[in-house]
């Protein structure tokens, strides 16, 4: 699957991802970190990627493309990039042609 992560979780999350067969990239790779939410999702939409964010509230609304919501303050078990990695990598198998808009990948029991 192809990831854009945000720019609240860290770079090192795409190579653990990649490392499971995704390719991913980070916000700060494509030059859209601290940019406005719409260039965020044009470069989603343009490349065809699934947005990784924790920024509910601002890709609510999104049609356009596939929002993944993760509440960083949820991931402690590890490190954020191995953990988040491991979470997208699980949706990922679950959901091979997800559907556009909002998902909310379950973490742990």
């Amino acid at each position: 699957m192809r990831f854009l992560i945000d720019e609240m979780f860290p770079p090192g999350t795409c190579g653990h991802l990649d490392h499971y067969g995704h390719d991913a990239i980070h916000v700060r790779d494509r030059g859209v970190n601290a940019r406005p939410d719409e260039e965020v999702a044009a470069l989603a939409v343009r490349e065809d990627r699934v947005l990784v964010t924790e920024n509910v509230k601002d890709f609510a609304q999104e049609r356009q493309l596939v929002v993944v919501c993760v509440l960083k303050s949820r991931l402690v078990a590890r490190s954020l990039a191995t953990q988040l990695a491991d979470l997208l990598d699980a949706w990922a198998d679950l959901n091979p042609d997800p559907y556009l808009g909002m998902h909310w990948p379950k973490i742990g029991d």
